[in-house]
């Protein structure tokens, strides 16, 4: 028989990011002969995962972003859900998928899914926020399915009252468990044998809100001189983090790696992860760091779901709280975090296989 055909939409590029990361997490571990997945992405350069998705024999189609050119946008998009037999149209756009989705079911796409990845709008322009709440009163009407991340981030996109699924964000489990000898090389490469190391990994924007951390750093050196913070990501507000850095004088004890493609190395050589969110559907970051076995402090704006195992803390975004916690962290790891992980529903190769099942009664 042949391969249903499925086309993930995503907001932006194939960069690295918590969205992009959960669709290439699955396109992965899915049997491609049995389900066929092809990406619709917004912008036009060249992503990360590009050349990854080509050789596994999926297409990606770009489209202008919506925002900029929208009559343009949803002409390109009808060319493109027209272009093949698409049974499914999985779309990871949050409340933007109202549009998407009513395009696809014009063109006659009977399976049109809306997938929910946050719990608030990415921005504070009130004109987009207006926007984004008209679309998102739009899902309804034109999804046949929702999937969400997170409980809370279901009911922020869909209502209280909508029946939706979570879908969790599983990751490659074995890929992340702790390593000695990677930590002991990354630390030796980089002279932080000595340091106590704080690891912070993700994109730089207002949700991720990474300015809370420098402050924070400069009380804990008071207590701590071996502390180091290192920032795994790139992103709009990584600048403004950098000379919050140098006005604070404490620039010397931070050091930013931009954009990485050894993250899962990376942790390794981290004694403990801290993530300030202003919001987060699930975050991927949070899983992978637990499954390394690391103490992890998140902000209590982070879904509760996304605590897995006992190592894990929530606190409020309260500057004297982190530095207190931060201080008192011992770097001790749990080596056996990976188990609860698999457990707890997010190995990717178990998740994988159910989300494949769904697709293919789906496209029968």
């Amino acid at each position: 028989m042949k391969p249903v055909k499925v086309l993930y939409l995503n907001g932006n590029i194939m960069k690295r990011g918590g969205i992009e990361a959960f669709m290439m997490n699955y396109f992965r571990n899915i049997d491609h002969s049995k389900v066929h997945i092809d990406f619709v992405v917004h912008g036009y350069e060249k992503g990360v995962y590009d050349d990854e998705i080509k050789s596994a024999g999926s297409k990606i189609y770009h489209v202008p972003v919506k925002s900029k050119h929208p009559l343009i946008y949803a002409k390109e998009l009808k060319k493109v859900f027209e272009s093949d037999d698409y049974t499914i149209v999985h779309s990871h756009l949050d409340a933007m998928s109202g549009w998407t989705l009513k395009i696809a079911k014009e063109c006659g796409i009977p399976v049109r899914i809306a997938h929910s990845h946050n719990t608030s709008f990415l921005t504070n322009n009130p004109i987009k926020i207006w926007i984004n709440e008209y679309a998102k009163k739009q899902i309804l009407k034109y999804a046949t399915d929702l999937f969400a991340c997170s409980e809370a981030a279901g009911e922020w996109l869909f209502g209280k009252q909508s029946k939706f699924q979570v879908i969790n964000n599983a990751i490659d489990i074995k890929k992340y468990q702790f390593n000695k000898k990677k930590r002991e090389e990354i630390r030796a490469s980089c002279f932080w044998q000595d340091k106590f190391v704080i690891g912070c990994v993700g994109r730089f924007d207002y949700q991720k809100n990474q300015e809370f951390l420098i402050p924070i750093l400069e009380k804990v050196l008071k207590e701590r001189e071996d502390a180091i913070l290192i920032f795994a990501g790139s992103g709009d507000t990584m600048k403004m983090v950098d000379e919050l850095a140098k006005e604070r004088k404490v620039e010397k004890s931070i050091v930013f790696l931009g954009s990485v493609d050894n993250v899962f190395e990376l942790y390794n050589a981290f004694d403990l992860f801290v993530l300030p969110s202003r919001f987060e559907g699930l975050c991927f970051v949070a899983i992978e760091a637990q499954a390394n076995g690391l103490e992890c402090i998140l902000s209590d704006q982070v879904t509760r779901e996304t605590k897995i195992c006992a190592n894990t803390h929530f606190i409020s975004l309260d500057e004297k709280k982190w530095v207190e916690k931060i201080i008192r962290a011992t770097g001790k790891r749990n080596i056996n975090n990976a188990e609860q992980i698999k457990k707890a529903g997010y190995s990717i190769v178990d998740e994988a296989q159910k989300l494949q099942e769904f697709y293919w009664k789906k496209g029968q």
